[in-house]
C-alpha cells in the first residue's frame, strides 16, 4: 500500500512533465529527406514494407493458424500493403511533379495531367486504407488476447 501523499505527489508530476510535453513550440514529427539519397532510402523502405506485408498475409493464411484474431491481424496486412502501395505512388507521382506552385493557382488546384490527378487521388485516399489496417490490428490482437486467455483455462 502506498503512502497517504504519494498520490498527489506523483499526480502532479504526471501534470508538470505532461504540461512540459504537450508544448507544441517545436514538434520534431516530420522528417524531411534532403536530396537523393534520403528520398531513394525512403522509397527503399517502402519496398522492404511491401514485401513484408505480402509474406505475413502469405503465412497468415494457412490453414494451420485456427484462432480468429490472426486472421483479423491478416486483414491489418493486406490494408497496410494497400496503404503501402499508395503512399508509394504518392511519393513517386509527388517526386515528379515540379515546380508545385505550378499547380496551385490562387485556392485553385489544377490537375491537368495523369501524374497530378494521380498524386491528389493517392493523396486522398491514403486513410481510407491506413485506418482500417490499424483497426484490424487492434481488433486482432484483442481477440487473440482472449483467446489464448481461454485456451489456457
Amino acid at each position: 500500500m502506498a503512502p497517504q501523499g504519494l498520490k498527489p505527489a506523483l499526480f502532479k508530476a504526471a501534470a508538470v512533465i505532461a504540461f512540459f510535453l504537450a508544448d507544441a513550440g517545436s514538434a520534431w514529427a516530420v522528417q524531411r529527406h534532403p536530396g537523393d539519397e534520403g528520398f531513394d532510402a525512403h522509397i527503399i523502405a517502402h519496398f522492404f514494407l511491401i514485401a513484408s506485408m505480402i509474406y505475413l498475409f502469405a503465412v497468415l493464411g494457412k490453414p494451420s493458424l485456427r484462432l480468429s484474431g490472426w486472421k483479423l491481424i491478416r486483414m491489418a496486412a493486406f490494408f497496410f500493403l494497400l496503404w503501402n502501395v499508395d503512399v508509394l505512388i504518392t511519393h513517386i507521382t509527388g517526386k515528379l511533379m515540379t515546380p508545385k506552385e505550378y499547380y496551385f493557382r490562387g485556392s485553385w488546384m489544377l490537375v491537368e495531367d495523369l501524374k497530378t490527378e494521380l498524386y491528389y487521388v493517392t493523396r486522398l485516399i491514403e486513410y481510407f486504407f491506413l485506418v482500417p489496417a490499424f483497426l484490424f490490428m487492434a481488433l486482432g490482437l484483442r481477440r487473440l488476447e482472449t483467446e489464448l486467455k481461454r485456451e489456457k483455462e
